[in-house]
C-alpha cells in the first residue's frame, strides 16, 4: 500500500497505522477508516469517517463511540481525526494534516517503506517500520 497520512509517506507498507489490532487508513479526502483485524475475518468499524453498516455505536458530543457487545471500545472524533480508547488500553491517536500524534509523541514528515506495518501502536509502546504481528486477519480478501 502506498499513501500519505498525517504528513507521513507510506510506501510498500501492508498497514500504515496499526492501533492495537485495528488498521487505520486514510482516503484521498482525509476520511479515516478503522478495521478490526483481531478476528478470523477483518471487520470494518468506520468507513470514511462514518460508522460502518451493522456496527454498534453511540453518537456523543465528542464523537462516535464504537461498541462491541455493549462495551465501549473507543471514540472516533471525525472533526479532530482522533481515536480515544475507552476499554482497549491504547494511547490516543490523532491524524493531523502534517502530524500523527500518538499519546505525547508527534510524528512529522517521515517516510516508511517496505514494512508490514508503518506505525504500530500497542499497550506497551510504539514501533515504526514493524513486521505484521501474527494472528491478524488479512485486509484483502
Amino acid at each position: 500500500m502506498n499513501l500519505r497520512m498525517g504528513g507521513q509517506v507510506f510506501v510498500n507498507v501492508g498497514i500504515p497505522l496499526l492501533w492495537g489490532d485495528r488498521a487505520v487508513l486514510q482516503d484521498e479526502r482525509r476520511g479515516l477508516s478503522i478495521v478490526d483485524l483481531s478476528g478470523e475475518k477483518a471487520f470494518v468499524e468506520v468507513v470514511a469517517d462514518e460508522p460502518a453498516p451493522g456496527v454498534e455505536f453511540l453518537l456523543r458530543l465528542d464523537g462516535v463511540v464504537i461498541l462491541r457487545d455493549g462495551i465501549e471500545l473507543y471514540t472516533y472524533n471525525q472533526r479532530d481525526k482522533s481515536i480515544t480508547s475507552k476499554s482497549l488500553g491504547l494511547p490516543d491517536v490523532e491524524i493531523g494534516d502534517q502530524t500523527i500524534r500518538i499519546g505525547g509523541l508527534s510524528l512529522t514528515g517521515n517516510l516508511v517503506s517496505g514494512s508490514g506495518v508503518g506505525v504500530a501502536v500497542s499497550k506497551s509502546g510504539i514501533a515504526i517500520g514493524a513486521p505484521l504481528p501474527p494472528g491478524l486477519a488479512s485486509l484483502a480478501a
